[in-house]
């Protein structure tokens, strides 16, 4: 593409003109036409002329950096051939001793990274395991809701239960699981009949009165984890009166999840 730059666009505008056939006088739109073509022709020319002209710059730039790459391989190949005395073998000794070395360390490293996580992972698991949690149901059942037995099956060694026949004594341990959903204390015959704001008057009346009854059982580390579904005020407002660590939550699987982190809450709690 390099002929295009050579191009007088004078000369080829007027070989141009010189190849034009003189348009007849019948016809009256046939100047129109011919003027517009040609015009268009010179448009073209001069976008060709344009673009190659970018072409060239780019393609020069590229060779460039290929010069430059290559006058540094051999630059960097001659500090090689110095270094090792020109002897190939030698290379190949360096080389490998180089390679194994840098293997070796990449091993090191990821075993040391593996043993520090699975250290990590047995004292979350230690924490866990040694973390006392009692799981309070305000109700007369005393059979174990499934929610209670999961937290043993999660590795909860000490998960001691109680409910309104059988209710706790201090000091409760770690954690405090107050469950107002197998309860069925805010349900039932209790709303038969009542608008929904005296209904919801009256769940606040009764989520207020739980709490209350299981902060008189806590102790300063222990986190209180309300098991409940939906929103209330009273455990939104709870922290301006108490500075207990405290959670809500309304899922089997959230359960478990947040009585672990809580475990760890209450074991740094514990170790300050």
């Amino acid at each position: 593409m390099d002929w295009l730059p050579s191009i007088d666009l004078s000369h080829l505008w007027d070989f141009v003109i010189a190849q034009t056939p003189t348009p007849t006088s019948s016809p009256l739109s046939a100047p129109t036409k011919n003027f517009n073509d040609l015009e268009l022709l010179k448009s073209q020319l001069e976008f060709l002329k344009a673009t190659n002209g970018q072409l060239g710059e780019s393609f020069n730039r590229f060779v460039a950096a290929m010069q430059f790459t290559l006058v540094v391989f051999a630059f960097l190949g001659g500090v090689l051939a110095f270094a090792i005395g020109k002897n190939l073998d030698d290379a190949k000794k360096v080389a490998s001793q180089l390679i194994n070395r840098e293997i070796e360390n990449k091993i090191t490293d990821l075993v040391q990274s593996e043993v520090e996580s699975v250290k990590r992972s047995l004292q979350r698991e230690r924490v866990i395991g040694s973390t006392v949690v009692d799981y309070y149901l305000p109700s007369n059942d005393t059979t174990e809701p499934n929610d209670c037995k999961l937290l043993r099956t999660r590795g909860f060694d000490k998960v001691r239960y109680w409910n309104q026949k059988k209710k706790p004594k201090k000091p409760v341990g770690d954690i405090f699981v107050l469950d107002l959903i197998n309860s069925k204390l805010l349900e039932g015959q209790d709303f038969a009949g009542l608008s929904d704001k005296d209904a919801e008057n009256k769940r606040e009346d009764k989520v207020k009165e739980q709490i209350n009854l299981a902060l008189d059982w806590l102790d300063k580390n222990t986190v209180l984890v309300i098991y409940v579904k939906g929103r209330y005020r009273e455990i939104d407002n709870l922290a301006a009166r108490v500075d207990y660590y405290y959670i809500p939550v309304n899922a089997p699987i959230s359960l478990l999840g947040i009585v672990a982190d809580s475990a760890y809450v209450a074991y740094g709690q514990s170790n300050f």
